[in-house]
């Protein structure tokens, strides 16, 4: 086993087709498409989580500032802080004794006054002697009022605080810092974190996408091993119930199927040869002793020989023609057709038989006048080959349907091989031994015609000897409910076997 060469040593047009088979492939689509999707709906999710975590820490933020406001807000109207919450300095001792006398608060609270300037301004403030600062502010708590650096960048809850010195404004303002901390370390997470987890997505699907088609891959594979010469081999059938089974099992349909068409087209090639070799080998039998014997040969005979045998063989090629037609699917020109017409035309090319044609009365159908003289032909003439004295012909309008016999007085058919004789180039024994020039093609061409127009053909035995053939074709004239005349006749399935 010979190893395979580096991707480095390919030729550039392998190593192209490579590349284009990978980045091509339902696999690496599919994985691309779930990184891109998964990408972009984890990074619209974490800017929607950025924003709400902001949003919320900063109303979680707002709502505690809101609540010490208003409570320092309505004691200071009631008059009842003490002068310490003024003073310019304050430890940390005397802060929590104010704390804990005045507000008696919770620990969330006082989490917001650890970081919260508080600070009173208005016209008032100057009359109470309070230390007002630059800005006309009086800061609590023992702090002055916020930067305005910081105050820019802030959460700013004020309250009106009416007193008798007049209307004060209450503030509190609490820096965002630690919020965009925060929230900075989330986005910086997610930054690194939302990339990873559309790559993995990505790396998986790669992988489940690959075992869940590797069933394709070897029926692609064992496709491309079959040939015209090993139709009998099957794709590998997974053992599960999805779609890929179903695949698979659905090429292995098909595969019988090409295998079968296979074989009868084969068969289908030597019969013909073996019915064109018949009367091409008669001809040049009888020439050949002719030419031979020129002196002793009786020349007028030779021709009628010949002139049969070339009937013979313009009749076998004829039908041939005509069945490929009918393979592909060709069909003639449609019409309204008297079918006691075109029965009425051929039998006059019967002589030195008695004909029976009081049985035939009109009957209108939809096909193609051309392919129905066919059939009549092919069944006359069949039944002129194998009757003793008489043949009976009938047509007769029935309801929906126009109903065609023709029957022989001869030996008939047996039951067993009364659907065998529409297959292509079949013959029972005794009309081998009896050879009067049929083909084997004439009723799997009648077959094939009748069906295509909707119709049935079928062998019957004749009362009391002899065989009966029996064509039931829809009516145009028929108007009752069960419609059964359909102009644009759809193609028959005709999968026939091949004797």
């Amino acid at each position: 086993m010979t190893k395979e060469a580096p991707e480095s040593e390919r030729p550039e047009s392998e190593r192209l087709s490579i590349r284009v088979r990978i980045f091509g492939s339902v696999r690496f689509r599919l994985a691309l498409t779930v990184f891109l999707i998964v990408g972009v709906s984890l990074l619209a999710g974490g800017t929607l989580l950025v924003k709400w975590v902001k949003i919320t820490l900063t109303n979680d933020l707002r709502n505690r500032s809101e609540q010490t406001v208003t409570y320092l807000a309505d004691q200071l109207a009631k008059g009842q802080v003490p002068r310490e919450l003024f003073a310019p300095v304050i430890d940390l001792e005397a802060r929590e004794e104010v704390l804990n006398s005045l507000l008696g608060i919770s620990a969330d609270t006082r989490e917001v006054l650890s970081n919260t300037y508080f600070y009173l301004e208005g016209r008032g403030l100057t009359d109470l002697n309070f230390d007002v600062d630059s800005q006309g502010r009086v800061g609590l708590f023992g702090r002055k009022g916020p930067p305005p650096k910081i105050q820019a960048e802030a959460v700013d809850v004020t309250r009106k605080v009416y007193t008798v010195e007049g209307v004060l404004t209450l503030h509190a303002v609490t820096p965002t810092v630690e919020i965009e901390r925060s929230v900075g370390a989330l986005r910086a997470a997610l930054v690194l974190a939302l990339p990873l987890l559309a790559f993995a997505a990505g790396i998986m699907t790669w992988f489940i996408t690959g075992r869940a088609l590797a069933p394709v891959g070897a029926m692609t594979r064992r496709v491309r091993e079959l040939s015209a010469t090993n139709l009998d081999a099957r794709v590998p059938v997974p053992p599960t119930a999805d779609e890929i089974a179903q695949l698979a099992r659905t090429m292995n349909e098909m595969l019988d199927r090409l295998q079968k068409a296979s074989i009868a087209q084969r068969q289908f090639v030597s019969d013909a040869s073996h019915e064109l070799r018949s009367p091409v080998a008669s001809i040049r039998a009888q020439l050949e002793t002719a030419l031979r014997y020129p002196d002793d040969v009786d020349w007028p005979e030779v021709a009628k020989i010949v002139l049969a045998e070339d009937d013979r063989l313009e009749h076998l090629v004829g039908n041939l023609l005509a069945m490929a037609r009918l393979e592909e699917g060709r069909r003639g020109p449609r019409s309204e057709i008297d079918l006691d017409e075109l029965v009425m035309a051929q039998t006059k090319r019967l002589t030195g038989i008695r004909l029976d044609l009081s049985g035939v009365s009109g009957g209108r159908v939809w096909g193609n006048p051309d392919e129905l003289t066919s059939v009549i032909r092919n069944l006359l003439d069949n039944a002129a080959r194998y009757a003793s004295s008489k043949i009976t012909v009938t047509v007769v309008d029935q309801g929906p349907w126009v109903t065609l016999t023709v029957a022989d007085d001869g030996p008939g058919i047996p039951p067993a091989h009364r659907d065998t004789i529409f297959k292509r180039f079949a013959r029972l024994e005794e009309g081998r031994e009896r050879d009067m020039g049929g083909t084997g093609l004439g009723l799997a061409l009648s077959k094939r015609i009748v069906e295509q127009h909707n119709g049935e053909i079928s062998a019957h035995q004749n009362d009391p000897d002899g065989a009966l053939f029996v064509v039931r074709l829809p009516s145009v004239e028929w108007t009752g409910s069960h419609q059964v005349v359909d102009q644009g006749a759809h193609e028959a399935d005709g999968s026939e076997g091949h004797a």
